[in-house]
């Protein structure tokens, strides 16, 4: 209403302002340069048409100002700031036009559940700003390009466009937890529902990818904080991940998630020298989860801090148990995730734990890869400089198979490097695996760092890495991973193995 009255104001104080000139100003030009009658009547008829035609321009001008200005207006979603239906419907339309592009589409539409109930309890303004809250979470969720809309009340669509790499099935997962966050800020109990319809087997058009995702909603509201897709087979797809999702918080949280322990040899005496920790999960009904789905699942949902933990935690306490630790074993390897590092709040609580078990972190090794050192080398030098204070060590993982930067050693204070297990397996036939692995060793050795090469399968690899002067060793051709029990009984065995003199 203040904007139709602005609006009304101006238009009316333009006007007035433009004739009021006129009159005051019109008559006296005509009269002075009218030199008789009849050129003062044409002056006088010339300057009224005048006058009509440029207030008729005037008002032609505003007026479309103005319209432009309430279309605008009708285009966006005054509460949320998103495209209104209809235009969000026009843009769809023009960007799947194109039959032979390559792009993946997906449209999403996302409903909270209950929400005349949830209304009445948050009153007008704070379901305004949930909804605004909420458009938020959807254009956050991902950095892939997407088109939102509110389509209704307390529903809304968005359609993303997903590129050869992109995991589909991880950005709803990740859609709907974002928006289950985001909604839990107003109300403890409340969730959202989501229906998803896929550009091509689901529709090649807005109106046709809409009734799809509305009909694959309709059937996730009836169970409620579900996602479900037009693509039944998706649908059962997408119910079973998010059962292996609870299925590892429970394993987590019962400390269900057991720890194996790799060996790591010294190559020219074949003693014993470290452990690698590493994490299994068997499961009563989905059998033995393999660590490349759970842990991805984990780093996936936020689960990474507590599943560190719970390693760090069993891997202390058996090794303490057995008496191993400073005797035969001097060093203990854990990794920890990209994710985790690039997290304050998970340093901070290793860091935390570290202080609480110093005897323990001087022996602990902490491995990083290669890929989340990169990221940030200088935030990454301080988080290594911070942890080292405790006495830890710091291995860089899986080093080769990123964008290398030998310039990181100058700024990050590692102790050893993981030849990542590609080379290692490459160089009986590949000359450049073989050299590049030569290369890797050789100047690690001139930086005083220690090297250990990993996925050790064969009898030559290794006689390739004692040539090459590899210090430390590990791989399924010296040792599987065991538990501490089943590596004492093999232990002495395992010397003469690792030694390549009896190889």
């Amino acid at each position: 209403m203040k904007k139709t009255n602005y609006y009304a104001l101006k238009l009316a104080f333009t006007y007035f302002f433009f004739a009021t000139l006129w009159i005051l100003f019109s008559d006296r030009v005509v009269t002075a340069l009218a030199t008789n009658l009849e050129m003062h009547e044409l002056g006088q008829a010339f300057k009224g048409h005048f006058f009509v035609v440029v207030t008729s321009m005037m008002l032609w001008s505003l007026a479309r100002k103005n319209n432009l200005a309430l279309e605008r207006a009708s285009d966006i979603d005054s509460v949320t700031g998103l495209h209104s239906p209809s235009v969000f419907m026009r843009h769809v339309d023009t960007l799947l036009a194109p039959r032979d592009q390559q792009t993946s589409y997906v449209l999403v539409i996302i409903d909270i559940d209950g929400f005349t109930s949830l209304t009445n309890k948050l009153g007008f303004e704070r379901t305004n700003h949930l909804l605004s809250d909420m458009a938020h979470a959807i254009e956050v969720s991902t950095l892939l390009d997407k088109l939102t809309s509110r389509v209704h009340a307390d529903r809304f669509a968005c359609l993303v466009a997903l590129d050869g790499a992109s995991d589909m099935a991880l950005y709803i997962d990740r859609l709907h937890r974002e928006c289950h966050r985001h909604l839990q800020r107003y109300e403890q109990q409340a969730t959202c529902s989501i229906g998803v319809a896929l550009f091509g087997p689901d529709g090649y058009d807005a109106a046709t990818l809409m009734t799809a995702a509305t009909r694959a909603l309709n059937e996730a509201k009836k169970r409620k904080n579900t996602v479900t897709y037009h693509d039944m087979h998706l649908t059962e797809q997408a119910q079973k991940r998010r059962q292996l999702v609870s299925a590892l918080r429970v394993a987590i949280n019962n400390k269900e998630i057991e720890v194996v322990f790799q060996p790591q040899y010294r190559l020219t005496s074949g003693e014993l020298s470290g452990l690698e920790v590493l994490a299994r999960w068997t499961h009563e009904t989905y059998g033995v989860v393999p660590p490349s789905t759970f842990i991805t699942l984990a780093e996936e949902q936020g689960f990474c801090e507590d599943l560190t933990a719970l390693v760090l935690e069993k891997a202390a306490n058996q090794l303490r148990d057995s008496d191993l630790l400073g005797t035969v074993i001097q060093r203990v390897s854990v990794n920890i995730s990209a994710v985790e590092f690039n997290s304050q709040s998970a340093i901070r609580r290793i860091d935390d734990y570290l202080k609480l078990n110093p005897e323990f972190a001087r022996y602990l090794c902490l491995e990083i890869t290669e890929t989340a050192a990169l990221d940030d080398i200088l935030e990454c030098a301080r988080v290594v400089d911070i942890l080292k204070r405790h006495g830890v060590a710091f291995s860089i993982d899986d080093f080769g198979v990123g964008y290398t930067s030998l310039g990181m050693f100058n700024r990050i204070n590692v102790d050893e490097i993981k030849i990542d297990r590609s080379f290692i397996q490459s160089m009986e036939t590949d000359s450049r695996a073989k050299a590049i692995t030569a290369g890797i060793i050789d100047i690690t050795k001139r930086l005083e760092i220690n090297v250990v090469a990993e996925g050790v399968e064969t009898a030559t690899q290794l006689a390739l890495l004692k040539s090459f002067g590899c210090e430390y060793v590990q791989g399924y051709y010296l040792g599987y991973p065991s538990t501490l029990s089943e590596l004492k009984v093999a232990m002495p065995v395992r010397k003469v193995n690792a030694n390549i003199d009896n190889s």
